[in-house]
């Protein structure tokens, strides 16, 4: 079963021209995500969120999930001026410029992912870090998008997580250690004087699961979590009891609170239900 989220709509959506908009689309085993940013407007007038009643098994059936949505969703049959779609898995390593050879890409990812033989791997470069992140998207899905839409960018979201932090905060001095949070995964960024120290996720399934790798994590880099606050991205609210738990063991949590470049305040004004710290790699794909 397919079950709409959330969504959200400007007002000035039908009379928007789609031929000068960007669609953005986040996939995962538990859910399909998608956005639409006027060029003209400069601002987002479309932003609807599904998820599965129970995670996706295997890439067909992810791919029959998402063909229903889109016998369901007129607007993404629409025909854009750019498209970009995000693979979030946890089949991506980074590894150091330094040390990346083309020639041994699978290599790269078989200490930590299962890699079968006919499996397609991409490659994408993170910005002003020198390194490479390697992944396995989801080929069928690229395949069905490319008849629909025919050229688009395909991206990990891992790569636009780590670009867009390091955009909002290559120029601090400060240690920030950020928690993204999906409905069974988590990915782990610590920065130090806009560097990036460590990324790394993890699939959870239980709130303990969860704060294990958060307190192992902290506890790898020499973090206090008494000192070292906890910023959270994604889906995750102050009522949730993963919130409650990182509350527990944590002084300080906070909410990734930042002004992105590509969306006016209005546009938070106009959509009270939806924080900042809400589809971070959605809202950074354009």
């Amino acid at each position: 079963m397919i079950l709409e989220k959330f969504q959200t709509q400007n007002k000035l959506s039908e009379s928007t021209n789609f031929g000068k908009s960007h669609l953005s689309i986040q996939i995962s085993l538990d859910g399909f995500s998608f956005c639409i940013f006027d060029k003209d407007l400069v601002d987002v007038i479309f932003l609807k969120k599904f998820e599965f009643s129970e995670r996706a098994q295997n890439p067909e059936q992810l791919l029959n999930f998402i063909k229903q949505i889109f016998e369901k969703e007129n607007v993404l049959k629409e025909k854009f001026e750019s498209v970009n779609i995000s693979h979030q898995n946890n089949l991506a390593v980074l590894v150091p410029e330094s040390l990346y050879d083309s020639e041994y890409k699978a290599d790269y990812l078989k200490y930590s992912v299962k890699v079968l033989q006919d499996d397609s791997i991409a490659v994408e470069d993170i910005e002003n870090y020198e390194a490479k992140n390697v992944y396995i998207p989801f080929t069928a899905v690229n395949n069905f998008m490319k008849e629909i839409y025919g050229e688009f960018e395909s991206l990990h979201t891992s790569t636009v997580l780590l670009n867009s932090l390091l955009k909002y905060f290559k120029n601090t001095i400060k240690k920030y250690f950020f928690v993204n949070v999906s409905k069974h995964s988590i990915e782990l960024v610590y920065m130090q004087n806009g560097e990036i120290q460590l990324y790394n996720s993890f699939l959870y399934y239980t709130k303990e699961d969860f704060i294990y790798y958060i307190l192992f994590a902290m506890e790898q880099l020499g973090l206090d979590p008494d000192s070292q606050p906890v910023t959270f991205i994604g889906d995750i609210e102050k009522e949730y009891s993963l919130y409650s738990i990182t509350y527990q063991y944590v002084r300080h949590v906070n909410f990734l609170n930042i002004n992105n470049f590509s969306l006016s305040d209005d546009f938070y004004q106009l959509n009270s239900g939806l924080n900042r710290h809400q589809f971070f790699e959605l809202l950074n794909q354009f």
